[in-house]
């Protein structure tokens, strides 16, 4: 992946596709992206659908965006585009459906002409360069396309700090398989490294566009459970972590996330927001401070023995005893009693999935008085 590869930001406010349509068409052409390389190829625009929230929520990736894009890659003549996600909780006909009805996604492709994926099948993809990680299954329609539009949302996130379009493309594993790769990689920094293997392999194997809808954003308690934030941008690059650096620059989160600095070590980005090549706005100048979830505050104080680091536990007051974070944690560590969940803190590895996938949000993060003290 070229570490130097052109970024472009532009300042946004509005959703509206008829005005975003020529807005992403003079970005792509600013980072040498035509028609020529897309005509007569299957297009998969992989948006963040993380649950079944509507747009205003600014979970997801509004539908304003995707409609554009399609519109676009229908424009340059794909021979096929194709709306495809794998949300969280079970990947099946009925979570998709209900998650394209919420979150706007029927509505985009009809606008559109675009296709939502309806096919459940997923294939065992080879990373043979991978450093932790050798294979992974991904959903068909993204295995299968020959262009992956990663359009992602602008956020922070309880265990990556922020996610934008590196942690995005974690959504090609299918529905509770994700899961199991919180717990099959259980230390934070073998997850991001996990990640960055398979963003590789995708740009090596696809051709990879990534854009990122921050024109809402969300901070505090993301990537599910935080507060819309106005950031008013739209980023897109070839490259997802230099996409994500100019992203950290634009969140004032620079030099926070963890799997950045990992990218940069491998030598898939630069180290600073200052070394990438910017076509557009300075990302310096569209700063907005996005407040961070309780979970990611102090993260540079890791030597704290994990006792005392911040840990998930159960609002009851909240809790509707839905059952969705037994079934989501990796490591089996939630129970159900008297109708309520239970942590068992011994095993918990503080992946955060339970949080995430809460929609009452009823999962709280308690610290403690030492930790408070060197946030």
């Amino acid at each position: 992946m070229n570490p130097n590869e052109r970024t472009a930001v532009r300042r946004c406010r509005e959703y509206d596709a008829a005005a975003l349509l020529p807005l992403l068409r003079e970005m792509a052409q600013g980072l040498g992206i035509g028609e020529e390389e897309i005509r007569g190829r299957v297009v998969a625009i992989k948006p963040n659908l993380l649950l079944a929230y509507p747009p205003e929520k600014a979970a997801t990736t509004h539908p304003a965006v995707v409609a554009a894009a399609a519109r676009l890659f229908s424009e340059w003549g794909a021979a096929r585009v194709l709306i495809a996600e794998s949300p969280g909780g079970i990947y099946n006909e009925r979570n998709l459906d209900r998650v394209y009805t919420a979150t706007g996604m029927k509505e985009a492709a009809e606008e559109s002409g675009a296709e939502l994926n309806r096919d459940l099948g997923w294939l065992d993809y080879p990373i043979p360069d991978g450093r932790v990680c050798k294979t992974v299954s991904i959903i068909r329609p993204i295995a299968e396309a020959d262009v992956i539009v990663n359009l992602c949302k602008l956020k922070t996130h309880a265990l990556a700090v922020m996610t934008a379009a590196a942690k995005n493309l974690f959504g090609v594993i299918p529905g509770i398989m994700k899961f199991e790769m919180h717990a099959r990689f259980k230390k934070p920094e073998d997850f991001f490294s996990m990640v960055i293997d398979l963003d590789e392999q995708l740009s090596r194997t696809h051709t990879l566009l990534n854009l990122c809808d921050g024109i809402v954003g969300m901070e505090g308690d993301g990537p599910s459970g935080g507060t819309p934030k106005e950031a008013g941008v739209l980023l897109m690059s070839r490259n997802p972590f230099c996409l994500d650096l100019a992203a950290s620059r634009i969140m004032g989160l620079e030099g926070r996330v963890p799997l950045l600095e990992q990218a940069a070590e491998r030598g898939f980005c630069p180290r600073s927001p200052e070394e990438l090549a910017i076509v557009g706005e300075d990302p310096g100048r569209l700063s907005c401070a996005f407040a961070l979830p309780d979970a990611a505050k102090g993260k540079k104080f890791a030597l704290i023995p994990p006792f005392l680091q911040p840990r998930p536990v159960i609002d009851g007051r909240l809790c509707r005893g839905c059952g969705m974070c037994v079934k989501s944690c990796p490591r089996n560590t939630i129970v159900m009693k008297n109708g309520k969940a239970l942590i068992r803190h011994e095993r918990c590895i503080r992946c955060y999935c339970c949080q995430e996938l809460c929609t009452f949000r009823a999962v709280k993060i308690k610290k403690s008085f030492l930790y408070r003290l060197v946030e």
